[in-house]
């Protein structure tokens, strides 16, 4: 235990140096921002400490299906994936704290619901942005609910085949993986859902919350159509 603890924190500290070595992060402290991170850490906190297990199964989030909204595709299609990644450390380390987590805890949580799906929901959206017109909806659908939805089922499914390869008696699964895959759509389904309509309200009503949107790259060819 004491050397995947050491591993995984080494990982860590790996990760958050890469999110601070440019000044990508910098975005989260500008002033028409800064409301918008505040209140999305609080509100992440709060959404990591509400979840349910499946009967049945271990609790291990997103390889036993921990029933909550992660929030890292949603942070990054508002941030990007570096500031993402420092918002996400943040959470872990106050939920951490409220609720006494131990080290490889937190470490397990920061990787497997914060750095494994944003790093998902990062490659598709930058997928949709390569192939994909520049438009309103694709932004939204896109990277909002098709990328809340992949960050989900991508890392589950590694992670599941991780587990059933090296450590099959350590997954404490009760039920048959037809009804892990039925219940892993329900929650990716719910977290891209979430994403989607918290993002189409941040663009449409606060759209200073989001970086990454940018009127003229977004709007501009669809009111340069319009008689």
């Amino acid at each position: 235990m004491l050397n995947m603890t050491g591993l995984s924190l080494a990982l860590s500290g790996l990760i958050l140096f890469w999110a601070f070595s440019k000044d990508h992060w910098k975005v989260l402290i500008r002033p028409e921002v800064l409301n918008s991170v505040l209140g999305g850490i609080v509100a992440l906190g709060l959404a990591w400490n509400i979840r349910a297990h499946l009967p049945g199964m271990a609790e291990e989030a997103l390889v036993g299906l921990s029933f909550q909204f992660f929030g890292a595709s949603l942070l990054v299609a508002m941030y990007g994936l570096r500031p993402a990644i420092v918002m996400l450390a943040g959470v872990t380390t106050i939920v951490a704290l409220v609720s006494s987590w131990t080290l490889d805890h937190a470490l397990r949580q920061f990787l497997v619901l914060g750095v494994m799906p944003a790093m998902c929901a990062c490659g598709i959206m930058r997928l949709i942005g390569g192939c994909l017109p520049k438009h309103l909806f694709i932004f939204i659908f896109g990277h909002g609910y098709v990328a809340g939805v992949l960050s989900v089922i991508l890392p589950a499914a590694a992670l599941m085949i991780w587990h059933q390869t090296f450590w099959p008696a350590s997954m404490g699964l009760s039920m048959d993986i037809v009804d892990w895959f039925v219940a892993l759509l329900i929650l990716s389904f719910t977290e891209g859902s979430l994403s989607g309509m918290l993002l189409a309200v941040f663009v449409i009503y606060k759209p200073h919350w989001v970086p990454r949107f940018s009127d003229q790259e977004y709007l501009k060819s669809q009111t340069t159509k319009m008689p």
